[in-house]
Formats: structure tokens, sequence, C-alpha cells
């Protein structure tokens, strides 16, 4: 499975278990408001990857806010795509989507809540799998806001075309024991 120059698997193991950690006090959030929450995970999983990666997070506060990309190799502040991370978490098994159409390498957060803490005791929010993906500016498509004059909606986005097919082959960490059924990260049997 490729990943970016320099990031390796147990960089991406120690950043799930700070995920995990720093979101675990903030399920009423998911709860109220779960696009938020998924920008949080996102977030931490940024913070995470700073902290155990050579992968550093952008010096410039409003690009590594609102723009792309949130890591950079070493800090690099206009890195190639080769070298750009951006990071996004998600409750949905293959979508990716994005404020940009940006080419570069994506690390998706892939987690669910389980206020039980049945699927791993001690911890209710659970990153279940993590891609890390490169895609070029083809990869994506267009997806129009819907927002009307005293309507509201949405923003526009980008999503990836063939996110399934694209992802194949791009998990960089998978926890045992969990399946997708009818779209949604379940507990395997067996």
């Amino acid at each position: 499975m490729p990943l970016p120059k320099d990031l390796k698997p147990i960089h991406i193991k120690k950043a799930v278990a700070y995920v995990e950690k720093q979101t675990a006090d903030l399920i009423d959030l998911y709860l109220e408001q779960a696009n938020v929450f998924s920008a949080i995970v996102g977030i931490f999983g940024v913070k995470g990857l700073h902290a155990v990666s050579p992968y550093k997070k952008h010096k410039h506060p409003d690009v590594a806010q609102q723009r792309f990309p949130d890591l950079s190799l070493n800090g690099r502040l206009n890195p190639p795509p080769e070298q750009a991370l951006e990071s996004k978490g998600s409750t949905r098994p293959w979508a990716i989507q994005s404020h940009y159409n940006h080419p570069g390498w994506y690390v998706v957060w892939r987690y669910l809540v389980d206020t039980t803490e049945s699927i791993k005791p001690g911890h209710p929010v659970v990153v279940w799998r993590v891609d890390v993906v490169f895609l070029t500016a083809d990869d994506w498509k267009y997806e129009g806001s819907k927002a009307k004059e005293g309507k509201g909606g949405r923003t526009h986005t980008f999503g990836v075309s063939n996110p399934a097919q694209k992802l194949a082959g791009a998990a960089a960490y998978i926890l045992p024991g969990i399946t997708v059924k009818n779209g949604k990260p379940v507990l395997a049997e067996g």
C-alpha cells in the first residue's frame, strides 16, 4: 500500500490512538452536529500526525485552517502535491468530500460513535479504518450547492468519483473485527 514519503504505519496507528482519546469527551457534539464532529476528528488527525510523524501542520494559520494542505513533509510552505497531506474525518465507509479539488494525499479517518463502548471498551469513538490515497484534480467531481435565498442549503463541494474503486487497497489502518454491511461499519462475526 503506497503512503506519502516518510509516513509510516506506526505514525498512523499512534495518531488513531490520539484521535480516539481526544474525541472521547466530545460525544455530545456528535449527537448535536455530526458534520462538525467529523471536522474535529480531522483536526485531531492533523494534531496526531504533527506530533508523531515528519508531516507538520502548515505554519500559515489561514492555509492550515481553511485551505490546502493541512500538513506537509517537514512543514514545507509550498509543498508539491506528493508532499501535501489533507486530513478528513468521516462516518461513511467510502465517500470523500472537500471544498477544494486539490491534488495531493488525503488521510480519511473512518470512525464510528459507540456509546456502549462494546467495540473497544473505554473508547466511545472508534477509528475503524484510515484511508490514505493520492488524488489528482481529475479524481474529483464538482457537487454544486443546493443553497437558495431564504431556503438555506450547503456550500459547494467536490466528491471523489467512484470512491470505493479509488480507495481499493488504500487502507493504511484497519481495526480487526469490523466489516461494512449495508453501507455501515458493524462488528464482524467470528
